[in-house]
């Protein structure tokens, strides 16, 4: 009786590893773009990985729905990944498919929490939610609390950088940003506005963005699809 393969078995070898990091890698700094055809022959000679190594990492892909396996038209990358500086809104290599457009904008009552972030005491804040989305496919919403006496622009005619944004509605450039980086599962609301499933994994950016008089303006959270986005850090100098 064959014995199954290590990846199916749950087990993937070092090789397999070693092919699906480098595989993943690939994906996430966009050199494989979307509809871009996998051939194993490349892959073994640039990865110099065994055959059976780069079929089990390409199966583990398609089993996250990285890729697509179809008989006779091959691999392919199913969705492209978004690379977003965790100091910014704007994806590198944006494109001209990138849209940004308001969700939800209200008045809510102040918390300990919001107001310890913005150093305030006012019984209400500004609420500001937006959708991002690609090509017409939803990829993050970000939710910003600030003080009420700032308006928030109804649209945007491009996609902006988040310090572009940051200085058009608070007339002052942005200074410091403090993140804490998370990841959970999507709840309901935010699985609806993504058109995903409720309980996909989600990257979470939480931030206090300063302006250059040293006020807190901004207490954002931002949620990303964990299948569309990726959140690269500054290189480190030591």
């Amino acid at each position: 009786m064959p014995q199954p393969s290590s990846v199916s078995a749950g087990h993937p070898s070092n090789q397999t590893r070693r092919a699906y990091d480098q595989l993943k890698a690939l994906i996430r700094s966009g050199e494989i773009l979307e509809n871009e055809k996998l051939v194993e022959d490349s892959l073994i000679r640039s990865l110099g990985i065994t055959r059976t190594a780069v079929r089990e990492a390409l199966q583990l892909l398609a089993a996250e729905g990285r890729v697509t396996r179809q008989r006779r038209a091959g691999t392919r990358l199913s969705n492209p990944v978004l690379q977003i500086p965790v100091d910014d809104i704007l994806p590198w290599k944006a494109s001209a498919k990138l849209v940004v457009e308001r969700s939800d904008y209200r008045t809510v009552p102040n918390t300990p929490t919001i107001a310890e972030k913005l150093e305030i005491d006012d019984e209400l804040v500004g609420l500001v939610e937006h959708r991002f989305s690609n090509g017409g496919e939803a990829f993050g919403v970000r939710i910003a609390y600030f003080r009420r006496e700032y308006e928030q622009p109804t649209s945007w005619q491009h996609f902006p950088t988040l310090a572009e944004a940051f200085e058009f509605v608070y007339g002052s450039p942005l200074t410091e940003i403090r993140t804490v980086i998370d990841a959970t599962a999507c709840d309901a609301a935010t699985a609806r506005l993504l058109g995903i499933a409720t309980g996909s994994p989600m990257l979470v950016l939480e931030q206090v963005l300063v302006d250059g008089r040293g006020l807190p303006q901004e207490y954002t959270f931002s949620y990303y699809r964990a299948d569309s986005v990726t959140l690269p850090l500054a290189p480190v100098h030591l």
